[in-house]
């Protein structure tokens, strides 16, 4: 039996979909999720074959959900069903397993299910790497999210004071706690507007969190970055210096 989840923010669109694909007595669809925090989490305990994601979801960019599904051992294969537009169904057809443009029909799912069945009788990793990297230009996220115990947690950029590497894991330093980014700090920084600046190879800031630029040794200079109740210096690294004197004005 190939398990399967629906993520998709409309009911009625979750509904037909599982209809078409338990048409098929190969497939099983064994979970939903109306948003892409509870589809990662959903991905995590029922360890599905098969994901069938909308893009446009209510919390978190579908893309970005597929990168976080990704990240997890032995990933499913993910399969966009979207009303996206036809320059975004030509980047699926790339690389994609396959695509789903809304609205469905029961012939085009009985062909994405096919294809679905021969991917995964080779045996293939999922081929989305390349393709998430199309999708993702241009496309800044507006939402980050992070995990909280075995929470995964959706956090606005404006609530991160700051973040920092720690051995090989990357920290939010929030409004909520700390929370970890799955991700590396490179990729974070990809997510953030202009509110934020790497100042270290170990740390990014929220400016707006910047209280006090401290002089330090030998020409260096620590940030006094207010977070929570307290305050909390970052040194600034060195080759980071120039573009942090511009932007402050120091």
């Amino acid at each position: 039996m190939i398990k399967s989840i629906i993520v998709d923010d409309e009911e009625p669109a979750r509904q037909e979909l599982r209809y078409y694909i338990e048409k098929d007595t190969d497939f099983q669809v064994c979970a939903e999720a109306a948003g892409g925090a509870e589809a990662v989490e959903l991905v995590a305990s029922f360890r599905p074959d098969v994901v069938f994601l909308d893009i446009a979801l209510w919390d978190l960019d579908g893309v970005e959900v597929a990168r976080l599904i990704l990240k997890q051992p032995r990933p499913p294969l993910i399969i966009f069903a979207t009303a996206y537009d036809e320059y975004a169904v030509q980047a699926f057809e790339l690389n994609a397993v396959d695509y789903l443009l809304k609205p469905f029909t029961a012939e085009r799912v009985a062909t994405t299910l096919a294809r679905v069945k021969q991917h995964l009788a080779k045996r293939e990793p999922p081929p989305m790497a390349g393709l998430l990297e199309r999708l993702s230009v241009g496309r800044p996220a507006q939402k980050v999210a992070a995990w909280k115990d075995e929470r995964l947690l959706v956090v606005d950029p404006g609530e991160i004071n700051y973040a920092e590497v720690q051995g090989h894991q990357v920290f939010l330093r929030t409004q909520q706690g700390t929370l970890r980014f799955p991700g590396t700090l490179q990729e974070l920084e990809a997510k953030l507007d202009r509110r934020f600046l790497r100042v270290h190879r170990s740390y990014i800031v929220n400016l707006d969190r910047v209280r006090e630029v401290v002089p330090y040794f030998h020409g260096t200079y620590h940030l006094l970055v207010c977070d929570a109740e307290n305050n909390v210096e970052i040194p600034v690294g060195r080759t980071y210096l120039k573009e942090v004197r511009a932007v402050l004005g120091f």
